[in-house]
């Protein structure tokens, strides 16, 4: 048999905006499908009569191997078809699943006698429905896979009837089956590795090493626990350690992520398993989620000792009494604390809000924003807010599914209008199929504060600098979060009409609304409104031209023409690298807001590696780069910026290279041909 397994597809949000249009090429995200991978390496260590080949579909789109066009799913299907016509695997994920019934539909065109599977958490839960509805698809591995996906393959290959598969939902004299439930592995150390090897690791795909499986927690809003039956297993320590030193050594790979939502469930288990690094001195880094009770500054030392460099830690909500409805029960204070000692460790946390509950209210919400801004603080810049995505296998779907009364505002997979009209249907026709694209009602807040949430904190976090310097002037975050979603629905109401998305932005219109805020607030001379500056002098250095090379030892002589390099720049009334630090570094002002001494001439540029950067210069670096229009040299730069010492001009002239020679090192200054026809900024 020739097999295919296909992964779902994952649009990088990050990438999409408003201008985005329709057949555009796709942002998406690529990742080590090690799900598949594990899929195909029990199904080879076993002997299955098989030959499989793993496609990863983002990848072929990121390549443009696969065009955006109206044929996407067909070309989608002719490259999975490719790699194995006898069977193919879908993948499935929540966000995604409406494009993967689209592929299978693609699939069954182009291949009628091929056999199509899912497996995955969209579909386990509703797995006899879904074969009902889509007659293309012929089975469903349910739950953990490895042992159920093998055992259809050696009955597929031997020509018997299925109804023997545990864990497997198939189709049988027109109906869908459920078949008896496998038990999951007692112990993961039965599984072999992924198959590494059969995937194409020079991509640079994000690697998420399989560490562990289940949750043994009741949250209600979430799929997890009932998913893998609130059971909690790891991998066996040393089998862990030694995947590592082989994708390091394999692959090259010295940052991973572990797959596993709960790392630390077992803190006696972490406290060997870093222990065990330590030892081996990998030179591997990684990162992992948990949740902030079950962790301490002692384990946290610890795993940064270990080579642990990220931590996500989800909070869910800032409000004490959503926690007790939602079932999550952490003390927000001391989760605070964690993230502080996290910090302390050397490893970055990110923390994570949810808004959009059944039951929220505008003060469990206006909790929730006062926390997320607090935690972006303490985080530096790495937190994040998210809607309540509905999820089949949550205790909060079966008692609120019929609340779902609006799609989601959430950006989609940018395909061509003839494919997004079959979407479209299909989400209607299917709502109950497609849930995680609706969004629950929430009757004590009311839709658009929650649609206004759904792709926001991403620019949010873009300015996490802004935000300690200018919600103060606000009553609460929620004030200027309300304020906020009535300015963006009338400003995309003038400025794109027609779109779904009424309340989704850019990062430029967060700082047109707040330097609109600034001249209401009467702080145009504040050190907030000098940061939305700042903040729109970065964003509009992005458009900048690529810089050349720099010379690693500039060799401008006093006769060198000079011109100013690619850059904005402006003066501020403020020292912007101590407001960049934060209020905390300033001596407060009267009224308590904060402010900040000194001025500062800053210039921001695009760096080659297409990063933006900012340089604060001195008065005398500002006068040069301001005079220098290609047409001047560097005596005559010098002669005009510097005053000459009492009876030594060498030594001016010398002073005034060296200074020109640095501008020149950072690219700030470039040689021009004398008398060129070099334009003046």
């Amino acid at each position: 048999m020739k097999v295919a397994l296909a992964t779902s597809p994952h649009l990088n949000h990050g990438g999409m905006s408003l201008r985005t249009r329709p057949g555009d090429p796709p942002p998406m995200q690529n990742f080590v499908p090690v799900g598949l991978l594990s899929l195909k390496a029990a199904a080879d260590a076993a002997g299955a009569p098989a030959a499989i080949e793993v496609v990863e579909t983002n990848q072929l789109l990121l390549d443009g191997a696969v065009p955006n066009d109206d044929a996407l799913y067909d070309g989608l299907a002719r490259s999975v078809l490719a790699a194995g016509d006898s069977l193919v695997g879908l993948m499935t994920d929540a966000d995604s699943l409406v494009h993967t019934v689209l592929l299978g539909q693609a699939l069954r065109r182009r291949s009628p006698d091929t056999r199509i599977c899912l497996g995955g958490p969209a579909v386990t839960p509703i797995s006899a429905e879904f074969l009902d509805r889509f007659p293309w698809a012929d089975f469903i591995v349910r739950g953990e896979g490895e042992a159920t996906f093998t055992e259809l393959l050696e009955t597929l290959h031997a020509g018997q009837d299925p109804s023997g598969v545990r864990g497997l939902t198939h189709r049988k004299d027109g109906r869908a089956v459920v078949n008896a439930e496998r038990p999951l592995f007692q112990d993961l150390a039965e599984l072999p590795w992924p198959a590494y090897y059969a995937y194409d690791m020079s991509k640079g795909a994000r690697l998420y090493l399989d560490v562990g499986r289940g949750c043994p927690f009741r949250c209600s809003f979430c799929a997890t626990a009932p998913f893998w039956e609130r059971k909690f297993r790891m991998r066996p320590i040393d089998d862990i350690i030694r995947q590592l030193e082989y994708v390091r050594d394999a692959f090259g790979r010295t940052s991973v992520n572990f797959s596993h939502d709960i790392f630390t469930c077992d803190r006696p288990w972490a406290h060997k398993f870093c222990d065990a690094v330590i030892a081996r001195d990998l030179g591997v880094t990684w990162g992992c989620s948990t949740r902030t009770d079950l962790i301490d500054a002692e384990l946290l030392d610890k795993m940064g000792a270990a080579g642990c460099e990220e931590i996500y830690y989800g909070i869910e909500s800032g409000s004490p009494k959503m926690q007790r409805w939602i079932k999550k029960n952490l003390d927000l204070e001391r989760s605070l604390e964690v993230v502080r000692a996290t910090k302390a460790a050397g490893i970055r946390p990110v923390t994570g809000f949810i808004v959009g509950y059944p039951t929220e209210t505008r003060e469990t919400m206006s909790e929730t924003l006062t926390r997320f801004f607090q935690f972006l603080e303490e985080g530096q810049g790495r937190s994040q807010l998210f809607t309540l995505v509905p999820l089949h296998q949550s205790p909060m779907y079966k008692q609120y599914a019929p609340t779902l009364n609006r799609p989601a505002e959430y950006y989609d997979i940018p395909v061509t209008d003839r494919p997004m009209a079959q979407i479209q249907q299909y989400r209607r026709e299917h709502k109950d199929m497609f849930c995680t694209d609706y969004r629950f009602a929430c009757p004590e807040v009311g839709d658009a504060l929650i649609d206004a949430a759904e792709e926001l904190s991403g620019h949010v976090v873009v300015l996490a600098s802004l935000w300690p310097r200018l919600l103060p002037y606000y009553d609460s975050p929620m004030d200027w979060y309300e304020r906020w979603v009535a300015w963006i629905e009338e400003y995309n109401a003038e400025h794109a009409p027609g779109t779904r998305f009424r309340h989704q932005s850019e990062a430029r219109d967060l700082l047109v609304f707040a330097q609109e805020e600034t001249v209401r607030l009467g702080i145009e001379d504040s050190p907030a409104a000098s940061l939305v500056r700042y903040e729109m002098m970065r964003l509009a250095a992005a458009d900048l031209p690529e810089p050349p090379p720099r010379p690693a030892a500039p060799s401008v002589g006093p006769e060198s023409a000079l011109r100013a390099g690619d850059f904005l720049s402006a003066e501020f009334p403020h020292d912007l690298h101590r407001m960049l630090r934060g209020p905390a570094e300033e001596p407060a002002a009267e009224d308590g807001k904060g402010s900040a001494n000194g001025s500062s001439y800053v210039v921001t540029r695009k760096s080659a590696s297409d990063k933006i950067e900012t340089i604060q210069l001195g008065r005398s670096a500002r006068d040069l780069l301001e005079r220098a229009d290609g047409r001047r040299t560097a005596r005559q730069l010098i002669a005009e910026v510097f005053p000459e010492e009492a009876g030594d001009p060498d030594t001016t002239l010398r002073r005034g290279l060296e200074l020109v020679r640095s501008l020149a090192g950072m690219g700030l200054l470039l040689e021009a041909p004398v008398n060129g026809d070099t334009d003046a900024r």
